[in-house]
């Protein structure tokens, strides 16, 4: 039996932003992927280079910033989650794990 008796902050600050961030990116991928396949039906008519590029480029942008801007969340949920469990493993010793 090994026991965990406290998490590096650090690691799960980092952890939450990673996991947070790549998530928000790929969901909005799949959205913006949506957005060219079926919202560009109604207007495909008027579409030009110009207009195309545009939407391409601002959605873009707003993907990775709306990414970066939830990363920063999922920071803090692994600062507030680190922080609670280090304090609690203070109390109670740690939580014991079986590793083979």
């Amino acid at each position: 039996m090994r026991t965990i008796r406290s998490l590096k902050i650090s690691s799960l600050v980092w952890y939450g932003f990673v996991l947070v961030a790549f998530w928000t990116f790929v969901i909005g991928l799949y959205y913006w992927l949506l957005g060219w396949i079926f919202g560009a039906q109604s207007w495909w008519i008027d579409v030009t280079l110009a207009s195309w590029t545009e939407y391409t480029l601002r959605t873009l942008l707003a993907v990775l910033w709306r990414a970066l801007l939830n990363g920063v969340g999922g920071a803090l949920a692994g600062l507030v989650v680190a922080l609670v469990y280090n304090a609690v493993a203070g109390m109670m010793g740690g939580i014991q794990i079986e590793l083979e």
